[in-house]
């Protein structure tokens, strides 16, 4: 539920005209119990208190050319009265009178500046007649008056959207995002907003460069964000073609044969990563992931590389502690695993590589802590995730190397970017 500077809104707005609809219907009913609020300082005080009701009630059965009718009389008799032109503004734009909602809201918040659902309606009326400009304006007045109202935020997104304001659209909605997470408006939004801002640096590269190797690596990137790795695979070859020594092409391809599933080919183009830089401690990190079943020796030394260059990547410090209990040295694995807590606490992950190191090592009570801070993380994520780690619990070690199971590690999601 949230709270706007003394008024209670049941529904989230979204992008559908169907929920917008009902939150405004909601936001008026709330009024109706706040009938106290049109005290005026003339004799036709009574009036415009009983007047208000009616409307309020008119609006209520959903008679809104009635309500109309009730506020403007309203108005009439107490023409000073900012709920009353905020009122009638809002029947207005219930009816899609967008110009006339943001006629009587614009006279609503010059009456009473520190109303702040006002500046947020006078908003969507704007968003609704594609002015995006007044529209930014009155969400930020909005934002001003609460800087946590999490509608005004989301369609201060959406009006920078509409004003081609891409940056500050991302701006806006990575900040809701940290408050609202998991919510698929905003993380659509914010999506479309990165997406804008790529296609524009790719629009400016090819006028710039049309041939670039540059340009290829940045259609690739483009392609693979829509989920179609064959045809960046395609463009990183190209890329290729262009220049075959380019700094992170086979990288790139390396990943993206690695998230298909074509280990082999994945090896060798990290392989062909490091011959243009032997120092690359990411490339060396998943040519130690890749190898780290089936040759763990050699993983080992790649990761030792890897870490050895990149100290702070929990990404390989976990892969370098893995290989090590692969290879039976449990108290190094463990040193390991601890510098992984310390570089990134919420990766649970490695507290069930812990908790197999502890029990290994017969330190029972150790085991069992990690295994329930193990236990609370995987609760925090998704019911896929929560099903591997149940997995995971149940299995025996020889359980698992029967049935062939991948040790569990970081999200492929959480890649470090390579430069």
């Amino acid at each position: 539920m949230l709270r706007t500077a003394g008024y209670k809104f049941e529904l989230l707005l979204v992008g559908n005209k169907a929920g917008r609809w009902v939150l405004v219907l909601i936001a008026c009913g709330f009024l109706i119990c706040h009938g106290g609020a049109l005290a005026t300082h003339n004799g036709n005080q009574a009036d415009a208190r009983k007047l208000f009701e009616e409307a309020q009630a008119a609006k209520a059965r959903g008679d809104l050319g009635l309500a109309e009718q009730k506020y403007l009389e309203v108005i009439r008799l107490a023409p000073d009265l900012p709920n009353a032109y905020h009122n009638l503004g809002i029947a207005y734009f219930t009816e899609r009178k967008y110009e006339d909602a943001a006629s009587v809201l614009e006279k609503a918040v010059k009456l009473s500046p520190q109303l702040g659902p006002a500046h947020f309606m006078l908003g969507l009326s704007y968003y609704e007649l594609y002015e995006p400009k007044k529209a930014i304006e009155s969400f930020r007045a909005a934002i001003r008056l609460n800087l946590r109202d999490m509608n005004a935020l989301l369609y201060l997104g959406k009006s920078q959207l509409q004003a081609h304001d891409y940056s500050g659209a991302a701006e806006t909605l990575e900040k809701l995002a940290k408050l609202k997470p998991d919510d698929p408006e905003v993380l659509y939004n914010l999506g479309v907003a990165h997406l804008k801002l790529m296609l524009g640096d790719v629009s400016r590269l090819s006028r710039v460069a049309p041939d670039s190797y540059q340009l290829w690596l940045l259609l690739a990137q483009e392609a693979e964000a829509r989920g179609d790795n064959q045809s960046a695979i395609r463009d990183l070859q190209h890329a290729l073609l262009v220049n075959s020594k380019g700094v992170g092409i086979h990288y790139a391809l390396g990943s993206l044969f690695a998230k298909d599933g074509e280990d082999k080919e994945a090896i060798q183009e990290f392989k062909k990563e490091l011959e243009i830089n032997s120092n690359d401690a990411l490339a060396l990190w998943k040519l130690g992931e890749l190898t780290l079943r089936t040759d763990p020796p050699q993983a080992l030394e790649y990761l030792r590389r890897s870490v050895s260059l990149s100290p702070d990547l929990p990404q390989a410090v976990l892969a370098y502690g893995r290989a090590l209990a692969r290879l039976g040295e449990t108290e190094r694995a463990v040193q390991q695993f601890q510098r992984v807590v310390q570089l990134a606490p919420e990766e649970d992950s490695v507290y069930y590589h812990l908790f197999r190191a502890y029990r290994l090592l017969g330190r029972n009570e150790d085991a069992k802590v990690e295994m329930a801070r193990f236990e609370e993380l995987a609760k925090k994520k998704s019911e896929r995730t929560r099903e591997q780690a149940r997995q995971l619990i149940e299995l025996t070690r020889e359980e698992q190397r029967a049935e062939g199971i991948l040790e569990p590690g970081f999200d492929p999601s959480q890649d470090p970017t390579h430069h």
